[in-house]
């Protein structure tokens, strides 16, 4: 005998949330640090024309001011991405295949290089139903 349907309109108050892979709470956090990182060399950029202000033309300054920004962005991007991947937001498993996308494309003269994004484009790729 199996117990009757719930009305309409019932939610239960807790679900459990999905199973989280070991692999995918590594690469986010691993995500996460290399945001950090690239957060700091940006921070890095935008402070060194300051610094250097009267000894490189003003091009020059401005320049690296905007490249600096640039990877500050990036930087939020990508622990943005890693948050998202520990969440399994479906938005970050789709940035994170982009990303890998690029590196593999980017490394593809050097093939040692691109052995490491393609083999986290695999592991996505198999995780892929983990993600809302």
């Amino acid at each position: 005998m199996t117990a009757p349907p719930p009305p309409p309109g019932y939610a239960p108050a807790y679900v459990a949330p999905p199973h989280r892979p070991i692999g995918v709470i590594l690469l986010a956090v691993l995500t996460i640090l290399a945001g950090i990182v690239i957060l700091l060399g940006g921070l890095v950029l935008l402070a060194a024309p300051l610094l250097l202000v009267g000894l490189i033309p003003l091009g020059w300054t401005l320049g690296v001011s905007v490249l600096g920004a640039l990877v500050v962005l990036f930087g939020f991007l990508w622990i943005g991405t890693g948050v998202g991947l520990l969440r399994l937001r479906s938005w970050a498993w789709w940035l994170a295949v982009i990303v890998m996308v690029l590196s593999i494309l980017s490394s593809a003269l050097a093939f040692a290089l691109a052995i490491i994004p393609t083999l986290i484009l695999l592991y996505l790729i198999l995780v892929r139903r983990r993600f809302r």
